[in-house]
């Protein structure tokens, strides 16, 4: 089932996170559209059939996520091999490393892939791993949330250092269990309620950036939390047959473009920082470069790129050949 509310979720998620580095980090808790991107992935996961085979979800997940951040990572790859990204470098290990999904320490000692964006996409790797060991076993969603908690209480007690160990143990990953909580048991519905859940929400994150100093053990509660009632409020309304639909067409098409918004909006934030300036009237022009872009990457190539590998990954019904062949035996 489409939510509109998540598809416009997902767009404000999109947009704070290009705030964020529109900002060159000023805005710090416009970073906050990762924790909202977490809450929706773990509900839309929750969300999922759980008589879908293992298999097939792996494979339907790396569709989504795997084209188009490869394709960024080797355009930066291949910008920096033609001396357009001056301070950008990479080898042969941190390529592999970062297209296979394996969190490392990069030379400025930061857990970041090459596409430094690309770090949620090792958090959400893990989650649907764990998920699809779920529906093997079952019971995704109760398994799925046993592990994320389970990993985090492990990194809690004993700190590992080792870069995959540190991140996948991270306390962030509690923001997946909240998501499946919202797929679950908690199913509020209500316009008022909604609209209270999204007004607190909303206060905690605007307190968050007047009074709180970032830190990393921290931000499931200081961000997570308020994302957490963000979605859980949007939900809410959209159960109660109140979501505004028509008001909001427009953020629900970005976020059909969310993805691509999310993965190229730094090459326009770069190139208008470059040339431009950081002044407000250059960031007020980037954004709807930024915009630009992420729709033509969607309808140039995510989109199109994902119904071909999933046309390609469907099932074909064995013919009436095969059948008859199969049944003489």
């Amino acid at each position: 089932m489409r939510f509109a509310s998540i598809q416009a979720l997902r767009a404000t998620a999109a947009l704070l996170v290009a705030a964020h580095h529109l900002s060159d980090h000023r805005f710090v808790t416009s970073a906050a559209g990762v924790d909202i991107f977490f809450v929706v992935s773990g509900f839309v996961m929750g969300s999922v059939d759980t008589k879908v085979p293992p298999g097939q979800f792996i494979i339907k997940r790396a569709i989504r996520i795997v084209p188009l951040y490869w394709a960024t990572t080797l355009v930066l790859c291949a910008g920096a091999l033609a001396g357009l990204f001056s301070r950008f470098s990479f080898d042969g290990a941190t390529l592999a490393k970062s297209l296979l999904f394996v969190p490392y320490y990069n030379a400025e000692g930061q857990i970041w892939p090459l596409a430094i964006s690309g770090w949620t996409l090792n958090a959400e790797m893990l989650f649907y791993v764990l998920f699809a060991a779920g529906l093997w076993i079952g019971a995704p969603r109760t398994f799925c949330a046993a592990a994320l908690a389970g990993l985090v209480i492990t990194g809690a007690i004993f700190a590992p250092e080792n870069a995959p160990l540190r991140f996948w143990t991270s306390a962030i990953m509690l923001e997946f269990i909240a998501g499946l909580a919202l797929a679950g048991p908690i199913r509020l519905a209500g316009l008022g309620c909604g609209l209270s859940l999204i007004a607190v929400g909303a206060t905690g994150l605007v307190a968050a950036e007047l009074a709180w100093h970032y830190t990393e053990a921290l931000r499931p509660l200081v961000w997570g939390g308020p994302a957490f009632l963000i979605v859980c409020g949007a939900l809410a309304i959209e159960r109660a047959g109140r979501w505004p639909r028509r008001a909001l067409a427009a953020l629900e098409r970005i976020g059909d473009a969310s993805y691509s918004l999310y993965l190229t909006h730094g090459f326009v934030i770069a190139l208008v920082h470059r040339k431009v300036g950081t002044t407000i009237t250059a960031n007020a022009m980037a954004v709807p470069a930024c915009l630009a872009l992420a729709f033509l990457t969607y309808y140039g190539f995510e989109r199109p790129v994902g119904r071909m590998l999933n046309r390609l990954a469907r099932p074909h019904p064995r013919s009436a050949l095969e059948l008859a062949a199969t049944s003489t035996h």
